[in-house]
């Protein structure tokens, strides 16, 4: 049965994503950490489970010959169908929760990107576990989340801003978010819906909220996103490549 609150908890949060505010230092860290993370071949292949402004879907369209995407906002799929009209990729949209998405009988794919969309879900592990099934079966999950540990929110935390590193800023209830990772808790999710860990990295370095970041220069914040190996631990996002046992 859809979940028709969540529907519209969705339609709703996709207004957000064509904020400004969300704009500039936010869009450089996800075009650094989408060209990390997407492979440079591509593939056959590809779903993609949640699209946001699509900065994602724009290149999965270049590297594979067919995508999919699924997304619970019908303006946000909109938007991103039409802006990659002329692809490369045979792209088609489903609008469906990532939990009620059903494909056609039979129907895999060589890789599935679930990427910054685990944060907004109320039971990431069941999703996780309903979309093996749609992989192939020497295929590959690319996931990507917010690291808790990110230095932003570490001196956050030490400066009395926040209780603890795993809780919900503003800016997250702002855009949906319900939890905060850790890399424990993303393995224990990935190994409680049956996935095997291929690999895991952390990248970007976030020194400070986006906020406090906004009147840095372009230069400045993209030498920021491609620091994550200053940071350890401590960057900020976890990235972690998946597949069946």
């Amino acid at each position: 049965m859809v979940n028709k609150t969540e529907l519209g908890r969705v339609e709703e949060l996709g207004f957000v994503y064509n904020d400004e505010a969300l704009a500039g230092v936010n869009e450089l860290y996800h075009i650094c950490l989408r060209d990390s993370i997407i492979p440079e071949c591509g593939g056959q292949s590809a779903l993609e489970l949640g699209c946001g402004k699509g900065l994602w879907t724009k290149l999965l369209c270049e590297r594979y010959n067919s995508v999919d995407v699924v997304d619970g906002s019908g303006g946000l799929l909109k938007q991103v169908t039409s802006r990659n009209i002329n692809c490369k990729a045979k792209l088609i949209g489903h609008l469906a929760l990532v939990e009620d998405f059903k494909p056609d009988l039979g129907k895999k794919w060589e890789h599935i990107y679930i990427t910054f969309l685990l944060e907004h879900l109320l039971d990431p592990v069941s999703v996780l576990k309903k979309i093996k099934d749609y992989l192939h079966k020497n295929g590959r999950i690319f996931l990507a989340v917010p690291n808790a540990n990110s230095v932003h929110r570490v001196i956050a935390f030490r400066a009395g801003l926040i209780k603890n590193i795993s809780e919900l800023s503003d800016n997250d209830k702002r855009v949906g978010h319900r939890h905060v990772y850790t890399l424990k808790l993303l393995r224990s999710q990935v190994n409680k819906a049956g996935l095997t860990i291929v690999s895991e990295k952390f990248l970007g370095l976030k020194p400070l909220s986006l906020k406090q970041m906004m009147d840095l220069s372009q230069e400045v914040i993209w030498a920021f996103c491609t620091s994550g190996d200053l940071a350890g631990n401590n960057a900020a996002y976890i990235a972690m490549e998946v597949t069946h046992p």
